[in-house]
This record gives structure tokens, sequence and C-alpha cells, in this order.
């Protein structure tokens, strides 16, 4: 099998906490949960993935590249999905796009419009007017619009109604068949 994510022995330390040790691989082909309490280090083990924040020891490898030598080639083939919205609260969904899409070289407007509609997002609609729950659909919309290779979400069903909660595990099952 083809190993999308390895991580080996990943530590960061903060005041007050510590990430130690962590080591875990990730297939192709399989979809992957962190479980655990508030204050675990899921959000952080993210965020050193996406090489948002710098480890203090480890070793991070996203499709056999290193995260932090490889980062603009390791992005262009990853979606993400962050637990807060990241857009400009003043831009509408469709200039949202037009900000985002130059980022990533397998972008796909018609996928992208299926998404919105899928999803019932409006293209003229400002973010700021967006519900959590609809913003949540726009960042999916964007993590799955340039065919990523990889997915990594971050409390993807915070502020998600059940119905949607549902239709995001469909959606995910789609992605890796």
């Amino acid at each position: 099998m083809n190993r999308m994510l390895e991580i080996k022995n990943l530590c960061k330390r903060y005041p007050g906490f510590s990430l130690q040790n962590v080591s875990f691989t990730l297939e192709s082909g399989y979809i992957m949960g962190f479980i655990g309490p508030n204050g675990a280090g899921k959000t952080t083990t993210i965020k050193l993935i996406m090489d948002l924040i710098k480890k203090d020891a480890g070793e991070i490898r996203v499709f056999g590249l290193d995260n932090a030598r490889d980062g603009a080639r390791i992005r262009d083939r990853i979606g993400f999905v962050y637990d807060e919205c990241f857009f400009y609260e003043e831009l509408t969904v469709g200039e949202t796009r037009r900000l985002v899409a130059p980022f990533y070289s397998r972008w796909d407007d018609g996928a992208f419009r299926g998404y919105l509609e899928r999803f019932g997002l409006p293209w003229r609609k400002k973010v700021r007017e967006l519900s959590r729950g609809m913003k949540m659909k726009l960042a999916l919309a964007m993590a799955l619009a340039h065919h990523a290779d990889l997915i990594i979400m971050d409390e993807p069903t915070a502020g998600l109604d059940p119905v949607f909660r549902s239709e995001l595990l469909e959606i995910l099952l789609e992605f890796i068949q």
C-alpha cells in the first residue's frame, strides 16, 4: 500500500502541555480519526502535519515528502478543513473561490459549483452571512474542489446538523473510492 502520512516520534512542547513521541502511519484508501479529550493534542498534531506550527522533534512525511521542506507541493495535494472559519468574512462565496482557487494546480470549478449546489451554498452570499454549519460546508467544498489526495479535517462536524453529518460520511466514502 501507499503511505499517505507517516509520523515518527513527533514532539511539541508548550508551557503546561507536551505532545511526546507520537507515531502512526496512514495508508491510502483509509479514513483515520483522532479521538480524545480536549487538550489531548489532536489539533496540535494536525497543525504540525500542515506545518502551521514547528515541531520540536520527530519526523512528518506526507506522500513520502518532508512536510517542512516540501510544504508547497504537499499543500497542493491536501484538502484542509480547519475547526474555525478562516475565510474573509466580507467576501462572497464566489469571491472566496477566486481567492483560493489559484493556490491549487488541480482546481476544478465544475466540482466546486457542484458541491455548492449539493450543500445549498449561495454563490453571492457573504461569508459573514453564513451559519457556522454553512461555513463548514464551504470549507469542505474548497477542500474537495481540487481533487485532493488527502483530506485533513479538524472537528469537521462542529456546527453541522445531524442530516449533514451523515452526508459528510457519504462524501468521505466517495472520496476514498
